[in-house]
Formats: C-alpha cells, structure tokens, sequence
C-alpha cells in the first residue's frame, strides 16, 4: 500500500490534501468509534487515509492498524489481516457496514474473543497466519500448522493485543499429519 519514501500527514488538517469518496464514507463511519479515538488518522496519496492504534483505554497494545485503498477496508492486527469484513461475505457491502463489521472485528480482538496463530518455519520465516476461536486451543494450533504443511512450519505463536502475553508452541511432527479417511469416505 505505501512506498517506503513516502509518509501520510495527519488527517484531517490544512496539509491534508482531498480524500476519495470510499475513504470519506469509511471515516465518518469510524471517526467517532471510541477506540479510533487514540488513533492516529493519517492521509496517503492519492488520498486514501490510515488509521493506526496502538493504545486502547490507557493501555499500549500492538497495533491495530486499518486502511482505505481501493474501495476497500483492510484491517490488520496480530500480524493477520482482511480486506473489507462483512457478515456473509457480502463483497460488495456498502462502506458503512464494511465498517461496523470492522468495529465488531477489532473489539473481539480486544477484547480476547479471538486471537491470531502465527505459523513460522525455519529461521523465523513466516508461514501463513490464521485466526484462534474461544475454545480447545491443541485442535487449532494444529489446524494452523497443518493449513500451511508445505512450508514445513516449526513453530505456531498465538499473539493478542497485549505482547507479553503472546506464547509460542513448537509444531510436533504430528500435527502435520493429513486426517485418514474412513472407510465410508473413500472415493469410489
């Protein structure tokens, strides 16, 4: 999305230049979201804007970051992100609504609903990242492991807003291992 040379300016301001009307309608739509409240709105060429929180109520977390490009709505946090969330899938949702969802996305992961599995390989290197649900954590470390197998992944770090409680888990050998399809699954 932005070239390393170039910088936003903060928004809205008089150095500000003109936003396009998507980034208009997602910006009056999350302005007055009390999390975007310690944000930092920034406008980018050719007038786009970023909006990046890195402290909720006092308290410093990772950043959150969300971006208007496009006709699209990107949110990323935990080192995971989406373009344009909204219920069912409705690609062509108008901005408004790809905004509340995005809202109610960025809350479940502050407030813990959710949290991100980063998959990485050797050295470090990044394998894929996937969202972890409320539940059973054992079953969904290896469902991430196993959804990037090719990339021979070594370790799954489940990340939330606040950093020291990130933990890492060694992928075993295990969960890599394809389910065996019964008997009554076998293709004829």
């Amino acid at each position: 999305m932005i070239d390393a040379g170039e910088s936003g300016v903060p928004y809205p301001s008089n150095v500000a230049g003109p936003i396009d009307d998507w980034s208009e309608a997602i910006y009056s739509a999350l302005r007055d979201w009390d999390v975007a409240r310690d944000g930092e709105w920034t406008r980018w060429n050719p007038g786009y804007l970023l909006l990046t929180i890195t402290c909720v109520a006092g308290s410093e977390i990772e950043p959150v970051v969300l971006y208007t490009a496009d006709e699209e709505l990107t949110v990323n946090f935990g080192y995971w992100e989406t373009h344009n969330p909204a219920p069912y899938e409705l690609w062509d949702a108008e901005a408004d609504v790809i905004a509340e969802h995005a809202k109610l996305l960025v809350s479940r992961w502050l407030e813990g609903c959710i949290r991100t599995a980063v998959v990485t390989g050797a050295k470090g290197k990044w394998c894929g990242t996937t969202t972890i649900e409320p539940g059973e954590l054992a079953p969904q470390l290896k469902a991430a492991a196993r959804w990037v197998r090719e990339t021979h992944p070594e370790k799954v770090e489940v990340r939330t807003p606040v950093i020291r409680d990130w933990k890492s888990y060694a992928v075993e050998p295990d969960w890599l291992k394809l389910p065996a399809l019964s008997p009554d699954r076998l293709p004829e």
